[in-house]
């Protein structure tokens, strides 16, 4: 009886530590619009944030390596570029180049189960303050995407699909509130 117990524990163990995981499990985004050039948007600074105002950084744990990514808003063209360059750091990384459905968008990934059910915000500088001086936009939670509900979807590359799913959870900031004048959203 003890060697049939020690074999089952065994194959539990067995399958676990070779259990596929899916790569999008608690990834999390938000894709952000606007009409504001590029530049003037990168001179803004656009971060996310947590309820304490404070800077969130998406995370590999467990990879012994420099995945520590501050979440910035980048075109998608721009974050394609980043995440590209850092599959040399780690593998997983490849991951993160198939997000063709956020193509004209600026995105941003974080961990998504960390920051379930609290508050988030888009952070970005004053353009007239001489001082950093920061202005907040909360993100709802519907503006959020759990990446893993698609996870079918990016594997199979159904890029319009998932286009088509998302399009009313995308964040729309438009230049008054950015704190901008139409001329500088031209």
């Amino acid at each position: 009886m003890k060697k049939v117990i020690l074999f089952f524990c065994c194959v539990t163990i067995s399958f676990r530590i070779f259990a596929q995981h899916c790569p999008w499990d608690c990834s999390g985004m938000v894709m952000l619009k606007t009409l504001v050039p590029k530049e003037m948007v990168y001179k803004l600074e656009p971060v996310l944030v947590d309820e304490g105002k404070k800077l969130i950084t998406d995370t590999m744990y467990g990879t012994g390596k420099p995945t520590y990514d501050l979440c910035e808003f980048l075109d998608y063209k721009d974050f394609t570029k980043y995440r590209t360059k850092k599959i040399a750091v780690h593998h997983w990384y490849e991951y993160d180049t198939v997000y063709h459905f956020a193509e004209g968008c600026y995105i941003v990934k974080y961990n998504f189960c960390e920051y379930t059910g609290k508050a988030l915000y888009l952070r970005y500088t004053d353009p007239y303050s001489k001082s950093k001086l920061y202005h907040y936009i909360e993100i709802s939670e519907e503006r959020r995407i759990h990446l893993h509900n698609y996870s079918n979807q990016l594997y199979e590359q159904r890029t319009e699909e998932i286009k088509n799913d998302l399009k009313n959870v995308i964040l729309v900031v438009n230049c008054k509130e950015w704190g901008l004048t139409e001329k500088e959203c031209k």
